[in-house]
């Protein structure tokens, strides 16, 4: 290891330790997570493991045992994963999901007594905390748990080492909410299907941060918002500095994200070009304004994915002064385009535009031998690999945007 992946790794020991420390309210859903069927290659994690099965939640009989620990060990490392993400995990109730084709019995926890019996002990005993959860989409009921403090020092070290390989197993493609009769069809035979299983094929070699399969996601059909995903994006980079003192292949890593991206989108898609010199479609409406560009940057977010002014302002949490103004400075620096038209969103568009831009630009830099993983609508790749990446990425978004505006420019960093 090289004394930068030394010392990266040592302020990802300092970031970890501070993440210990706290604990949110499940009250978004990105401070929520569905287990995964995780594993990990460690004496001291097992040792872990047979201490609690005998001190806190032992199986009724011996025969038990082996499911017991099994059980016991998935749990576990999924607990692990909340500490490092900052995410409660979500375990379901339901006995289906607990048979062949649910949710939970998908990440090795085919037993709802089994399972319900260790959480309900770890509960008990004060080892971790429960919150009684809902209904998620067309997910079953699920409560959501994250360890105590004394559980969360024994296994944050397990977090990030903990993969999944049992996901590059599965089916690569998800839809959240299927439509026009995409919910029982066979997503391994539609066109993108290939693209995102080179990815994977790729990436199966490579060693990082919370390893699991590259997945795309859909909103209704395998040609609507689709972003890649992986449980690397879920690292914490701001409140913690967690993903961006990780490694690739035992490498520092540094990450490649677009300007403005959202609204970059949505200008080209309606042949624009950004105003002034192109470089930050925010700071030139932030200027006019008088407002924030984080709170530009916030209020565009939420309204690229809203259908009226009062949603995106509520949304974003914009007082309505400043969401005035903000309109107001982008209505005369754009006056041929509508940002709410009476149409459908923009926002479906752009995340499927987003994926897209991804994966061709992860699949040209495996051509050369560079991984990347995506973080929403940028990747992380080996430092030393960032220029190569950058030009990927640039070069990406102008193919695919090219058809909308030939002369529209992304401008990458």
């Amino acid at each position: 290891m090289s004394p930068t992946a030394m010392q990266i790794t040592s302020q990802l020991d300092t970031e970890i330790a501070k993440a210990v420390e706290d604990i949110y309210a499940p009250d978004t859903d990105d401070r929520r997570r569905f287990p995964s069927e995780l594993a990990i290659r460690s004496n001291r994690f097992y040792k872990i493991v047979d201490e609690i099965d005998r001190d806190i939640c032992a199986p009724s009989q011996a025969k038990y045992a082996a499911s017991h620990r099994k059980h016991l060990a998935n749990i576990l490392l999924n607990l692990s994963r909340s500490i490092v993400t900052k995410r409660w995990t979500i375990f379901i109730g339901d006995p289906k999901a607990y048979s062949k084709g649910g949710l939970m019995h998908s990440i090795g926890l085919d037993s709802r007594a089994r399972t319900s019996k260790i959480l309900d002990a770890l509960v008990a005993s004060d080892t971790i905390t429960k919150f009684d959860g809902t209904k998620y989409q067309d997910n079953p009921h699920g409560n959501l748990y994250y360890p105590n403090r004394e559980l969360r020092e024994k296994l944050y070290r397990f977090g990030l080492d903990a993969t999944s390989d049992a996901s590059f197993e599965k089916v690569l493609i998800r839809i959240n909410t299927p439509s026009r009769g995409w919910g029982k069809s066979d997503l391994t035979k539609v066109d993108e299907y290939h693209k995102v299983a080179e990815i994977n094929e790729y990436a199966r070699a490579q060693k990082w941060a919370c390893k699991e399969a590259i997945i795309r996601i859909f909103k209704y059909d395998p040609f609507t918002a689709g972003r890649l995903h992986t449980e690397f994006q879920n690292l914490p980079a701001r409140t913690h500095k967690i993903r961006q003192n990780t490694l690739i292949n035992g490498e520092p890593i540094k990450e490649v994200d677009f300007n403005a991206n959202d609204l970059r989108l949505f200008l080209a898609f309606n042949k624009l070009d950004v105003y002034g010199d192109g470089t930050d479609a925010y700071r030139e409406i932030a200027n006019l304004a008088k407002v924030d560009r984080t709170t530009v940057k916030s209020f565009f977010t939420a309204a690229l994915h809203c259908d009226s002014y009062e949603r995106a302002r509520s949304g974003a949490k914009v007082p309505d002064t400043f969401g005035r103004r903000i309109m107001e400075a982008f209505e005369r620096l754009y006056p041929k385009v509508q940002l709410f038209s009476g149409k459908q969103p923009f926002g479906l568009v752009g995340t499927q535009l987003e994926g897209e831009i991804l994966q061709i630009a992860m699949r040209q830099l495996r051509l050369l031998d560079v991984f990347a993983l995506p973080i929403h609508d940028a990747i992380a790749v080996p430092e030393k690999n960032y220029d190569l990446a950058k030009t990927a990425m640039e070069d990406a978004w102008q193919y695919v945007m090219h058809p909308f505006h030939p002369n529209a420019k992304s401008f990458a960093g």
